[in-house]
Formats: C-alpha cells, structure tokens, sequence
C-alpha cells in the first residue's frame, strides 16, 4: 500500500518514495535498538557480573582480608617493639648509667597507611610475607633480649666493670683525634705503634672513670707524663695519661662516670691533651669499638673515619 503526504505549497497529495520510507524505518529501528540495547545491559549489569568485575570483586575482598591481617600483625609488633625499647632502656639504665643510644631512624606505626600496598595485588603479597617474617625476628630479638635482661639482673656488677663510654665529655666528637695503629712519632720521627686515642681537649678538662674499678696505680713517667691506671677486674684496664693532675689515690676505687683527673700536656706531648688506653687481657683494644653505650652508629662512623685519617700522634 503506498503512502502519502500532503504538500502544503501545491495544496496536493505526494506519494512518498519507497527509498524514503525505507530509510526512515531503517533510522527508527536502528535508535530502538540502541536503547533496547542499553536497557538490557544495564539491566543484566545490575544482576549479574561480568568476568572483569568478577575477578576485581574477588581481589577486593582478598585485599581487604589481607589489609585487616597486616593491621593485625604491625599493632602486635607494635606492642612486642614497644616492650623491647622499654628492656632496651632498662638495660643501659641499670647497667651503663646512660641512655641508650639512637639509631636516628624511625618509623611512625600510628600513621602508617595501606593505601599504596592496597594498590597492587602482587605488593600485597610481598608486604604480607615480609611482615611475618619481621614479626618472626622480633619474637627472635625479644627472647635473646630478655636472656640478655635476666643475665643482667643476675650479676650486674660485671657489666658496670665494662668500659662503656668516652673519658671525656665529647658527644658532639669536636676533640676526636687519632686512635690505634701504626702512626709517626711526634718527637722520634718514625712509625710507631700507638695504642690508643688522642683527645685534643684543652688543659683542666675533667677526665672521667669509663667503668667502675680500681686504681691499680697512679704514675709518672717519661713517655705518657702523669697517668692513672684503672683495673676493672674483669680483665678489662684502661689508662688515662698526659694528665696535669690527679683526683683519686692509688687503691681507691671508683665509679663509671666519676671525675677522676685533670688533663695536661705531661710527658713526650707536642699538644695538650688526652691519651686514653683500653686492655683486654693485656692485649690493647681500640678504644673506639668501647663507646656503644655513648654514641650512635653514626656517631662512631664519624670518629672512626677522622681517627683512621690521621697520621701522626700527638705523643
């Protein structure tokens, strides 16, 4: 059956062309389609999940069992972490008379965020594994602390014989000067083992006791000028020399931390200062490897770099 349309201008009736409607038709089912098309997929969208979505719910909720498990273990190594530093402080409290030492490093566990781990499944996993692990080493480090902590509290005493800290007060390291090795002589010339370490400190500075002792004997002699010699009784003896006077008597026993000289110029000394020895066994030891319960690892890098690059003694 054709179709008509009228044309207003020629007031007449028209036979629309079958290309036209076919056309028309064309365009009419084609739109319908596409928003048939549209309801449907939104429609089974809202019921059922694609593959893609499939997999991303699976993984979202793997990252969030995983994310509340991390939570879980970091608040335990908090605790654990947090009962270690207190043993830590006991420690060198009760047996060093000092604070400990620090790393300079730390790590804010209250605001540490998941977010970049919960970013990627394969981070996730590797967090996951190197989290048990750290928690494993903390259980490991917390028994041989607290080992360590009931040892102590059996015997404290030989601990505090332990050499522990500078003879001077040097935490900012400005009088560091050279320490054990073969160095030249001031006055001979020539190389020369010298078994300790040189502190450039003035002329009256406090010299302090580095562990509790004995005076084992207070000299005066040609080479180290007036020195004082400590036994700790453990094996361990330390000698302070070069000094201008002293302020304990031979026999008298002292404390780690007690002032006991004044440093000088004394002996073969091209410079006022103090030469500080430590005896393991009759065998000299560096000094530098006895300031633990003073100076941080950095700290001690520092003063074994300036100790390494000096060449010459002072006596």
């Amino acid at each position: 059956m054709n179709e008509w349309k009228y044309d207003e201008q020629s007031l007449t009736y028209k036979k629309i062309k079958k290309v036209k409607r076919i056309i028309r038709n064309g365009i009419t089912y084609f739109v319908s389609s596409v928003v048939l098309a549209v309801i449907y997929y939104v429609a089974f969208s809202m019921v059922f999940d694609t593959p893609q979505e499939k997999q991303i719910k699976e993984e979202y909720t793997y990252l969030e069992s995983a994310y509340d498990s991390l939570n879980t273990n970091l608040l335990k190594a908090k605790v654990v972490l947090e009962h270690l530093k207190q043993q830590d402080t006991m420690i060198y409290r009760s047996v060093f008379k000092t604070n400990p030492i620090e790393s300079g490093q730390t790590v804010d566990m209250d605001n540490f965020s998941m977010t970049s781990i919960m970013e990627n499944y394969d981070v996730v996993n590797m967090t996951f594994t190197a989290i048990n692990q750290l928690a494993a080493r903390v259980l490991a480090n917390k028994a041989k602390i607290e080992k360590a902590l009931s040892e102590i509290n059996r015997d404290k005493t030989k601990f505090r014989n332990i050499p522990a800290i500078q003879p001077v007060e040097n935490k900012d390291l400005k009088y560091n000067s050279v320490s054990v090795g073969m160095k030249i002589h001031p006055f001979y010339r020539i190389p020369k083992m010298h078994t300790g370490i040189d502190y450039t400190v003035p002329i009256y500075t406090k010299v302090i006791a580095t562990a509790d002792g004995v005076v084992e004997n207070i000299i005066e002699d040609a080479a180290k000028g007036n020195a004082i010699y400590i036994d700790h009784k453990n094996g361990y003896k330390t000698v302070y020399a070069h000094l201008v006077k002293s302020l304990v008597r031979k026999g008298a026993n002292v404390k780690r931390g007690q002032v006991i000289a004044l440093s000088g110029d004394s002996g073969l000394s091209i410079f006022p200062h103090l030469h500080y020895e430590v005896w393991k066994n009759d065998k000299p030891i560096n000094p530098i490897n006895c300031f633990f319960a003073e100076l941080n690892p950095a700290q001690l890098k520092q003063m074994i770099h300036v100790s390494s690059n000096i060449g010459q003694s002072l006596d």
